[in-house]
């Protein structure tokens, strides 16, 4: 392809992040000719790179139904299926990987594709028989961490330990490879080793090792590095927090570095993880039971802990919003939000200090957030000087039969009974408090509460 070729050109731009130009010389060509199998092709990847993956998807399923060579068709699926899980459609764009493979099975990118598909979808037994049928996977640099993961998962520790160690003499591991690596030194016996290698890592090493164990589930192996952690630093907020978890003693709330820390270095993966891997539903709920309740317009509203946005733009489909704010201590997340749109104004700051400068709020929402927070008086009662009288604060929390508990995971259940009393003490009403499927963690669901408290047209609960 010369470089005064069109296509060279709009590739070209792509790669510069000219979308816009990139997508107008393909869409020249193809209106000279609808069948230029490249054109389509290229448009395709170009709107998939730009952040439309419903057009992408669009123009890879023609693409892949033109009259062309396997190999070429087989590009278009492959594109097909990396479009198809933008729009988390991931048996869709299996079923668009495996025909790719079909039609061109020595392909290492299709060949890798397909693995990252089935780690997304947590298919472990799927992935040791990718490795029987794709020989060229157990080679591949870029294939390792998934198939440690995989190995784990499955029980074979040992194998575990050798592919994420054939990964490290590559280079530097990443920060969930380090973590994988130090699960699997752990799980086969290794730890005297693992610990000596712990002393040449900083601080932050430490935690992401620890932090990673523990988001894996595996408790006992994350507190070894955390009590590590914590010797070396008697200080650290946060390793002293999951050592507490693991013995029920509650503070508070969650560091907020800990908590900071722990959104910013999974921002870009975390709807992908909470939406679909955890079947994660609370913002679409809640927004049902609080539509049940408000008319379709609505004055000031703020998201507590607002995240990437899920709450927001759940609201904004089924509400017409005069404002909406958010507030999250992860500037990471916060960028999601701002990339994904939706609010008014996003605000970095801790949620209680922010909400206590606000009035006049109509609904206040807090959906995976008070999770942090172990006695929810001061939230509840910051949100109802927030609210107008007869304003909503709705939120949902993990929860327990206890008063209130704080999970080996890092993060508190809430009672009804806790919720009920602090409620009444805060001035507020509470209009419902009802037990839902929160989330998946580790192969089981977590039980949560949807709760739905009003400011009371008149103070009560001794407010002036």
């Amino acid at each position: 392809m010369s470089e005064t070729n069109p296509l060279h050109q709009a590739l070209m731009l792509m790669q510069q992040s000219a979308y816009t130009s990139a997508q107008a010389i393909c869409q020249s060509l193809l209106e000279r000719n609808p069948n230029d199998f490249n054109a389509r092709h290229l448009l395709g990847v170009i709107k998939m790179r730009s952040g439309n993956p419903i057009i992408a998807c669009k123009e890879l399923k023609r693409a892949a139904e033109l009259p062309v060579a396997p190999r070429f068709k087989a590009q278009a699926l492959s594109n097909l299926s990396l479009a198809l899980q933008q729009r988390e459609r991931f048996e869709e764009a299996l079923t668009a990987i495996e025909q790719a493979l079909s039609l061109q099975s020595d392909e290492g990118a299709f060949q890798l594709n397909y693995l990252n598909l089935l780690d997304n979808l947590e298919r472990w037994d799927a992935i040791a028989e990718a490795t029987e049928r794709f020989p060229g996977l157990s080679k591949m640099p870029d294939a390792q961490f998934t198939l440690a993961r995989a190995a784990r998962k499955r029980g074979k520790t040992q194998d575990a330990l050798l592919h994420i160690e054939q990964l490290k003499s590559y280079g530097d591991l990443e920060a969930d490879e380090q973590g994988e690596y130090a699960l699997a030194m752990l799980l086969t016996g290794n730890e005297a080793q693992l610990l000596a290698e712990c002393d040449h890592m900083s601080p932050q090493q430490l935690q992401s090792v620890a932090d990673y164990m523990a988001e894996e589930g595996e408790t006992d192996a994350s507190l070894i590095i955390y009590r590590l952690l914590l010797k070396r630093d008697p200080s650290h907020a946060g390793a002293r927090h999951m050592i507490d978890a693991s013995c029920g003693h509650i503070g508070a709330s969650a560091p907020a570095d800990y908590v900071r820390n722990l959104y910013d270095a999974h921002a870009e993966q975390f709807e992908r993880q909470l939406v679909r891997r955890l079947e994660y539903r609370a913002p679409e709920l809640l927004v049902e039971r609080i539509a049940a309740l408000l008319p379709k317009q609505i004055g000031r509203v703020a998201d507590l802990g607002c995240g990437s946005g899920l709450l927001g733009r759940a609201l904004r489909k089924h509400f017409v919003l005069s404002e909406l704010l958010g507030c999250d201590l992860s500037s990471g997340m916060l960028e999601q939000a701002r990339q994904k749109g939706g609010y008014d104004q996003l605000h970095h700051e801790e949620m209680n200090a922010w909400l206590a400068r606000q009035l006049e709020m109509d609904l206040i929402c807090a959906t995976d957030v008070l999770i942090y927070t172990g006695d929810l008086y001061p939230v509840l009662k910051v949100a109802s000087m927030a609210l107008k009288p007869g304003g909503l604060f709705a939120f949902s929390v993990e929860s327990t039969d206890t008063d209130l508990l704080l999970h080996s995971s890092g993060r508190y259940r809430h009672s009804e009974t806790h919720i009920r009393d602090r409620a009444h003490s805060a001035g507020l009403e509470l209009l419902s408090c009802e037990r839902f499927p929160l989330r998946q963690e580790q192969g089981k669901m977590i039980s949560g509460l949807l709760v739905i408290c009003r400011r009371p047209k008149q103070l009560t609960g001794g407010e002036i």
